[in-house]
């Protein structure tokens, strides 16, 4: 495996950060996931877009517009057609006669910027749902979740008190409103008052959550979702949990608290929005202007 760190290839062994970074240090960085089928990077304008908001609330001095090159670089070093992408851009290391605990950054620094490629399915084979199991857990994060920040501890500490609970993941609440997942957003299935099927997402206004490429895209494509607060009362009553993000696409909650969720198995909403996100997304690779040329 090849590696980008700082503008330069190398492998992993070669790698090397410099202990005073503030992405080590503090975890003063922010990061972004995208995902390539057929050697594309889908959606890579809403990736740019998501991460200049990211880079201006952390004032981080990077210009976003070269992520779609350094993703290209990046998939050619390692020859990968389907893979996910990972990229982390730091504030970077304090120069000689900075502090190197000082909470505000004394002077400009050199942000350090760096990124990986793993192999991951075709696009085709991402038509059939995958699955999990998730816990309710006390969102007790901060309160700016639109900021893909890398101060994930809570993050990961979530996921380990899931696994504790006997699950895969965890679907965060706080105030009575569900979230996300640890690394997904969330989309629940009720019944309606008819009878039919409602799909909803949480609000981005209502919860401190991501706004997921991948959400973004459903919602934009698939009209029947709504987007309003989601009480965690409501999920005994729901026929599917999913979740939805760049790398798992769409994964069916089979069980919650250890309670199966509907029949316990993949529904038909699931395998219905699989089908569809396959669609956009190879739609979206035979559009040149989304595509990352190679």
């Amino acid at each position: 495996m090849l590696v980008h760190l700082n503008g330069v290839l190398v492998t992993r062994a070669e790698a090397r950060i410099d202990p005073f970074d503030r992405g080590f240090v503090f975890g003063d960085g922010v990061y972004e996931g995208l995902r390539a089928f057929r050697g594309q990077v889908r959606a890579i304008d809403r990736h740019v877009n998501r991460l200049r908001e990211s880079l201006q609330s952390a004032r981080i001095d990077f210009d976003p517009s070269l992520l779609g090159r350094l993703c290209e670089d990046l998939l050619r070093a390692n020859k990968l057609d389907n893979a996910f992408l990972y990229w982390q851009f730091t504030r970077g290391t304090p120069g000689v006669g900075q502090p190197v605990r000082g909470r505000v950054p004394e002077g400009p620094m050199v942000p350090t910027i760096f990124g990986y490629a793993l192999e991951r399915p075709s696009l085709e084979k991402c038509s059939e749902p995958g699955t999990t199991t998730a816990a309710l857990v006390e969102d007790f994060r901060w309160h700016r979740g639109r900021v893909k920040a890398i101060s994930l501890l809570g993050n990961v500490m979530a996921a380990m008190e899931a696994r504790e609970q006997g699950a895969e993941d965890a679907i965060f609440v706080r105030d009575g409103l569900v979230g996300e997942a640890t690394a997904t957003n969330v989309f629940v299935v009720l019944p309606g008052d008819r009878g039919e099927s409602q799909i909803i997402t949480p609000s981005l206004d209502r919860v401190s959550i991501l706004a997921g490429v991948t959400r973004g895209l459903l919602l934009e494509h698939c009209g029947e979702i709504v987007e309003r607060p989601v009480h965690a009362e409501e999920l005994p009553n729901a026929t599917e949990i999913l979740l939805c993000g760049t790398n798992t696409m769409i994964a069916s909650v089979l069980r919650l608290d250890g309670r199966p969720v509907g029949r316990g198995e993949i529904g038909p909403v699931a395998r219905r929005l699989a089908h569809q996100l396959v669609e956009i997304v190879g739609a979206e690779l035979e559009t040149p202007a989304a595509a990352v040329s190679r």
